[in-house]
């Protein structure tokens, strides 16, 4: 927009609990909520989980049933009994553990990527419902980091820690099983172990949840500031702010390195103390089993051998999981980012029976209208216009006088604080959105190309117009003579999304798509404010063609295109100071007779 008066808009949030960016104060999510959350976007895969579930199942037989195995090969060898059947089982466990892995990979493979292509999609759908408030809040390249990385971390953390968390899970359980038949009394002494190993797990996780956490809100600040160079690098050139730029990225940067690197080290503790557990654990078992054995009390060398194999695999479960749940602190973080934007309230739905606005004649009424981005400060007060149908109307007036904000509310990027917009006679709220937003033909300030050919830009608004119809438009706007000079005219594509044109190139594109759009009512932000004189002329003979048997809402800074508006409106601070036709306010010789003046050289 071409401003923004009265400061960015505050968060909208209806009243619900959620987190911000904007200084906003919100509970924070915790990660049983979140992972709660992540269970319900499965509901269209519970049919695959459950086979990773049974698959899970079966991978942990291996790890149950291979330490007892080789138990009962050792008891085979010390009592002389026969071998192959012993060690063709335990062949036969390891086969089946390699094939049962294989489907486990395969089915999560399809599961995990299907849950994160419905939380991509998810995501994308709710973002383009998102008011422009919530857009002013947020800087894209944060966005683009929570569209991304965090999609990207929870997409890892799904497809590669869930089926080992299912897997380790049954193996607990039966080892712990298997362990309490064998022998209870050296089960406890493992017991023992594991509790000392929650216990460390609590206390390093509970340090690197609020590190991961920050970690995520750091690189969301970094992309942020890097997307804002790359889009302004030209005007950071300009100004030889280079220093500045680079500044503040080594700032950004700094800080996401530190919180970083305590992230991980802070994480990497757990691995090491485990292994410490883990091995005088193993200490503690192999001298207590060594000496009930020869003490008489376990009389079988194969029962201490599984149970020594057990202890090593039912300790192994909890480390892994630890480290497991590391990764999960990332995933998580992420995970309530993407929420944040999941819960943002959308755009005000369409009323019950909203009216159809099929044939719109464009008469246009201001009933006291009140806005403010901020409910603190007002942008506009107490605006009251009529604009017949048919009728060109421009507004004027000095930059923060609230001239765009006139705009948002015509075509409802957001709505008023007090009174009422009418169009036809009816408040723009009763009408659906879909049919209020094809009444308006826009042309804004900042041109919005997309990386497609120059005819697929024409016709984004109108996509099945004909090639004669794109032809026509480009003439009336004046672009024709500048696309027959491109090295493919009107195929060729805008790799850069428009850059590689000038900015009134670009222009002339945007209001040859408002032409072909033919809409009723049309609306023109500053659109000369761009461009040199002799383009300007085009435009300007352009506006003329557009703007007859229309409905027009022309802003602009150079008086001189809006000479013979029907209606001239000056807006000062929010209010309508002086209106009439061009002839009226010269006679008045008030603000705009001399800013008028100014402008030509006269008086």
């Amino acid at each position: 927009m071409a401003e923004r008066s009265g400061g960015v808009p505050p968060a909208n949030l209806n009243g619900i609990s959620r987190p911000g960016r904007g200084g906003v104060v919100v509970k924070p999510k915790n990660m049983k909520g979140t992972l709660g959350r992540l269970w319900r976007l499965t509901k269209g895969q519970r049919k695959g989980l459950g086979w990773i579930l049974l698959l899970s199942a079966f991978a942990s037989a291996a790890s149950i049933l291979s330490p007892y195995v080789t138990g009962r090969a050792v008891s085979a060898v010390s009592s002389g009994d026969a071998l192959f059947g012993v060690l063709a089982c335990l062949c036969g466990l390891y086969l089946g553990d390699w094939l049962v892995k294989f489907l486990q990979a395969f089915f999560m493979a399809a599961v995990g990527q299907r849950v994160i292509y419905h939380i991509r999609r998810t995501l994308f759908d709710r973002i383009k419902t998102l008011p422009l408030s919530f857009f002013d809040r947020h800087r894209h390249g944060e966005l683009m980091s929570r569209l991304t990385n965090d999609v990207d971390n929870i997409s890892t953390t799904i497809s590669n820690s869930l089926t080992l968390l299912l897997t380790y899970g049954f193996t607990i359980i039966g080892i712990f099983v298997m362990m309490v038949c064998l022998n209870p009394l050296l089960t406890m002494v493992a017991l023992a172990g594991v509790g000392l190993i929650f216990l460390l797990t609590k206390t390093v996780t509970k340090r690197t949840r609020k590190l991961f956490r920050e970690q995520q809100k750091n690189l969301g600040a970094l992309n942020g500031q890097v997307e804002e160079s790359v889009s302004g690098l030209s005007l950071i050139k300009a100004f030889g702010r280079e220093w500045e730029m680079e500044r503040e990225f080594g700032e950004r940067n700094d800080a996401l390195c530190r919180v970083s690197i305590k992230a991980l080290i802070c994480s990497g503790y757990l691995m090491p103390l485990m292994n410490v557990v883990n091995n005088l654990l193993y200490v503690a078992v192999s001298v207590l089993s060594g000496m009930l054995f020869v003490n008489g009390r376990i009389a079988d060398i194969g029962l201490v051998t599984s149970f020594l194999l057990y202890v090593r695999q039912f300790t192994r479960p909890f480390v892994e999981i630890a480290n497991i749940y590391n990764n999960f602190q990332t995933a998580v973080a992420g995970a309530e980012r993407v929420f944040e934007i999941l819960d943002e309230a959308p755009e005000p739905p369409d009323k019950e029976g909203a009216l159809c606005l099929a044939s719109p004649h464009g008469e246009i009424e201001f009933r006291h209208v009140g806005f403010g981005y901020d409910p603190e400060k007002s942008v506009l007060r107490d605006i009251s216009v009529r604009i017949p149908a048919g009728t060109q109307v421009a507004i004027v007036g000095a930059t923060g006088s609230g001239k765009t904000t006139v705009i948002n509310l015509l075509t409802r990027f957001y709505d008023v604080s007090s009174g009422s917009i009418l169009l036809d006679g009816h408040d723009l709220r009763d009408y659906r959105m879909e049919d209020l937003r094809k009444a308006f033909g826009v042309v804004l300030q900042d041109t919005a190309l997309f990386a497609a050919s120059i005819r697929e830009n024409i016709s984004y608004g109108h996509p099945e117009a004909g090639m004669e119809e794109v032809l026509r438009a480009a003439e009336i706007a004046g672009a024709d003579s500048f696309i027959a000079r491109l090295p493919e005219g009107y195929d060729t594509v805008l790799e850069l999304g428009g850059m590689e044109l000038s900015q009134g190139e670009r222009q002339l594109l945007t209001i040859a798509r408002a032409v072909l759009a033919d809409a009723p009512i049309l609306i023109l932000d500053e659109a000369t404010s761009s461009v040199d004189t002799v383009t300007e002329q085009k435009i300007r003979r352009a506006m003329l063609k557009m703007c007859e048997n229309r409905t027009s809402v022309i802003i602009a800074h150079r008086l001189s295109t809006i000479r013979n508006s029907d209606l001239i409106l000056l807006l000062e601070n929010g209010e309508i100071a002086e209106r009439g036709t061009h002839e009226e306010l010269m006679a008045l010789d008030g603000n705009y007779a001399g800013m008028y003046r100014t402008q030509t050289k006269i008086g």
